[in-house]
């Protein structure tokens, strides 16, 4: 059986998903074109890997207990959503009419890319620890629901944007 542990206090958490978040937001913004600190690592950093952060993060906040094997499958789960989802708004952005659109716009473009990638998959994973000492099957379709939360708030945002 999977040792379980308490989870920390929910208000350090709390205040960890906020620092997180200020943090992509901070990252994109010193990513701006002619910043010192411009690197296309930076901005995918900030736009994939930093939301499943979050996003697991809301799970361990809203969970009462942690087992370490769920956080596991969470972040690969999430992996994998991404990697889909980054691929399928590249197919479906490749025949919109192209040009730099400015540093404003990419700006605008990265972080509202960001926070639907952020809300994507931090919402669902919130609510599967939420749910998860009373209703099981909840917090399983709850996660699940991760990579289609996730694939339509960023094509959404890649399109619309």
């Amino acid at each position: 059986m999977a040792t379980s542990t308490r989870t920390p206090d929910t208000r350090t958490l709390s205040g960890i998903l906020i620092g997180l978040v200020v943090l992509g937001i901070a990252l994109l913004v010193a990513n701006v074109p002619s910043s010192p600190l411009r690197s296309a690592n930076l901005d995918l950093f900030a736009i994939f890997a930093l939301p499943l952060v979050i996003s697991l993060v809301a799970y361990v906040r809203f969970a009462e207990s942690v087992v370490w094997w769920e956080i596991v499958l969470l972040a690969v789960w999430g992996v994998l959503s991404i990697a889909l989802t980054t691929f399928v708004a590249f197919l479906a952005t490749m025949g919109t009419p192209g040009g730099y659109p400015g540093a404003g716009a990419e700006l605008l473009r990265n972080i509202a890319l960001f926070l639907a990638a952020t809300l994507g998959l931090s919402i669902p994973y919130g609510l599967a620890g939420k749910f998860r000492p009373e209703h099981p099957r909840r917090t399983v379709v709850s996660a699940l629901l991760a990579a289609i939360s996730l694939f339509v708030l960023f094509t959404i945002v890649a399109i619309g944007v």
